[in-house]
């Protein structure tokens, strides 16, 4: 059972630990490693780097799936359940540290957006321009499960196109306490185009919503591997 995994940044070797309590899945650094816990969450490492307007993000864990509520009452990143929606964004930020984890910085997601281009998985068009045929877009809308596509994942990452929004910590400067939710949305009116999953538009925080959901951040410790 794997405890460390290993990747590179800045010509720096990089030890990573996996988090207490997940074990190696499957995968490659570049093709979406994947841990999973005795529960079944899954997450995905997302290797430190830059984004596309040039913010340098350290690596992080993103849950695999938009987090789902078990039978249990608790948080899930599993296949077949549909994502926690209804839930507003104080509620999702509570439920991610109960969790052990945290809701998703704008950095972070733009991260997400540019590795997956990096790692060719999807390319810059239908990361930044259309999204169109990569994910779930229904209008009038329909929530679908979570892994009811095996198509709409990249580098393991399900559904990150169409669906439902997702909650990031962003917190407006001009519209009072506003946060901004990212992700792609229906075709534009008038037009075949889907907007992609860099897409964002801003939700009061308060409030939840049925196309607004939540993925969970795992924050990792590690170091720099001199051997």
């Amino acid at each position: 059972m794997a405890t460390t995994i290993y990747e590179y940044c800045n010509n720096n070797r990089i030890k990573v630990k996996i988090p207490e309590g997940f074990y190696f899945k499957e995968g490659e650094i570049d093709e979406g490693l994947v841990i999973e816990n005795e529960h079944g969450d899954s997450f995905v490492r997302i290797p430190p780097g830059y984004t596309s307007d040039g913010v340098y993000v350290r690596g992080f864990w993103i849950s695999a799936y938009y987090i789902s509520k078990g039978e249990d009452g608790q948080a899930h990143s599993i296949s077949g359940d549909y994502p926690w929606t209804e839930i507003s964004f104080y509620e999702a930020k509570e439920v991610a540290e109960k969790f052990g984890g945290e809701l998703l910085t704008s950095e972070e997601y733009n991260r997400i957006c540019m590795w997956l281009v990096q790692t060719h998985a999807v390319s810059f068009e239908q990361m930044f321009i259309d999204g169109s045929g990569m994910g779930s877009y229904c209008n009038p809308f329909k929530l679908e499960k979570n892994g009811a596509n095996p198509n709409w994942a990249a580098n393991n990452i399900d559904c990150f196109w169409g669906n439902v929004y997702t909650w990031t910590t962003q917190r407006s400067e001009l519209y009072e306490h506003y946060r901004k939710i990212r992700g792609g949305t229906c075709p534009i009116h008038g037009t075949e185009i889907c907007q992609p999953p860099s897409a964002s538009a801003w939700a009061v925080p308060e409030k939840g919503s049925p196309t607004i959901s939540f993925r969970i951040v795992l924050h990792d410790i590690f170091e720099e591997d001199e051997d």
